[in-house]
């Protein structure tokens, strides 16, 4: 059951996920100059007052919510047993990852729309994120048993981000269960492709 504050912060996070909807909406629609304040307010049957309750500016309301976060996969790397090789925990993280991403997938495809549409939109949710993921999680990934070099590491998080994605996006295509297809995405890449 809910405590008060879990149900304040889920009506908190639907509020302002209505609120961005709205916002891309009117962009997909209207074209980026249509996205005011004001548009974006009226559309999601709020204040304008409000608005700013939950974004800074309007482009801030542009960009999706990231699904995962660095410290959110440093973590889950953490919790990997400690003698675990690389790859083995690389593709736990991965499923756990998928399985989150997969429900959600449909609800992504009006940013990814909006983004291929606005090139300035999508290096503006990048500019930081990639950076920062990189870096946290290359950190996390040279820790880990069998790892040997930097570019290892890299190759080794590039490949599971890969077969993450390949997997949700078919599963989307499909129907098939993400994990299952996610099972197979590994296992070609431990068979070389």
């Amino acid at each position: 059951m809910e405590s008060p504050e879990q149900r304040r912060e889920r009506r908190r996070a639907e509020k302002r996920q209505a609120i961005r909807m709205a916002a891309v909406r009117l962009a997909l629609d209207h074209g980026l100059d249509a996205v005011t304040v004001e548009a974006v307010s009226a559309a999601a049957d709020i204040s304008p007052r409000t608005f700013f309750n939950y974004f800074a500016s309007k482009e801030d309301a542009l960009v999706m919510e990231p699904v995962w976060r660095p410290d959110d996969i440093v973590d889950l790397l953490g919790g990997r047993p400690a003698d675990e090789p690389a790859f083995l925990a690389l593709k736990a993280v991965a499923r756990e990852l998928a399985v989150r991403i997969r429900p959600i997938w449909d609800t992504m495809q009006p940013f990814m729309e909006l983004n291929s549409r606005y090139p300035e939109l999508a290096a503006r949710a990048r500019a930081v994120d990639q950076t920062e993921l990189m870096e946290k999680v290359l950190g996390a990934v040279r820790e880990r048993p069998g790892v040997t070099t930097g570019i290892h590491a890299r190759m080794l998080l590039i490949a599971t981000f890969g077969a993450m994605i390949s997997a949700v996006q078919e599963s989307a295509a499909t129907g098939e269960p993400v994990e299952t297809l996610l099972d197979e995405a590994f296992a070609l890449l431990e068979r070389g492709l």
